[in-house]
């Protein structure tokens, strides 16, 4: 028998869309975002906070993976080295990788002389998250693919950090350049390495963009707040 499907939500409205065109999702479906515990994130916040110094610490954290697109990271750390801009910068990549794409990025960190700019941290605990972002001055998020909503970057901002991030899939709903992150096209590794340099060069913008995305995290993408829209939405269908 065909699967029947009365009640669906989504992550996000890019899922909806996507599942609505393909003809498999019910009239009424809804968007009920994921949230985070923000928490651990506002503590790792009040630390980081007491923390400045002259080398501004990029951080990714994810899966190096070839669809993350963690190559633009490293090539746009290149392209600011070329420029001579590249000395206060260091670039510590966090996740479990593809022992083939994690050796092609080596490659590139050594072709560019990037050796004590970037770091493999590697495969962490979920509970080490927080500190490491606490540790860190910007986030950045280079998918190339259509995320439906990524959990990193909800948790970047309620640690306070400024992100730098593409605007694919669901991320288009959460990111909104100038407002509160900076948007770059995927697989550009120049107009990355812009926003870096900028964000680099203005403390304020830092502190603007870092502030309005913890702002974002704690109003749309909390625990709370998803259980709270997908209780409503059960007790609506229960009601019919």
């Amino acid at each position: 028998y065909p699967l029947a499907l009365k009640h669906v939500s989504c992550v996000s409205e890019h899922v909806r869309r996507k599942f609505s065109a393909a003809g498999v999702l019910p009239h009424g479906a809804r968007v009920v975002y994921n949230g985070i515990d923000p928490e651990p994130y506002l503590v790792a916040h009040q630390g980081r906070a007491a923390r400045r110094g002259d080398t501004q610490h990029l951080i990714y954290v994810g899966g190096i993976l070839p669809h993350k697109g963690v190559h633009t990271a490293i090539d746009a750390l290149g392209l600011l080295r070329q420029r001579g801009v590249s000395d206060g910068l260091r670039l510590t990549l966090v996740g479990g990788s593809h022992p083939d794409y994690e050796a092609r990025l080596r490659r590139r960190v050594a072709e560019l002389d990037l050796h004590d700019q970037v770091t493999f941290h590697g495969r962490v605990k979920r509970e080490q998250i927080p500190s490491l972002l606490g540790r860190s001055d910007v986030f950045l998020f280079t998918s190339t693919w259509e995320e439906p909503i990524a959990r990193s970057v909800m948790e970047a901002m309620a640690a306070g950090l400024p992100v730098i991030g593409t605007a694919v899939g669901g991320q288009g709903e959460m990111l909104h350049h100038g407002e509160n992150a900076l948007v770059f096209a995927s697989d550009d590794a120049a107009q990355l390495a812009d926003c870096i340099l900028r964000l680099e060069h203005d403390p304020a913008l830092r502190l603007q963009l870092a502030n309005a995305g913890q702002r974002t995290v704690l109003e749309y993408f909390t625990l709370e707040r998803m259980v709270d829209q997908m209780e409503a939405w059960l007790e609506e269908i229960v009601a019919c």
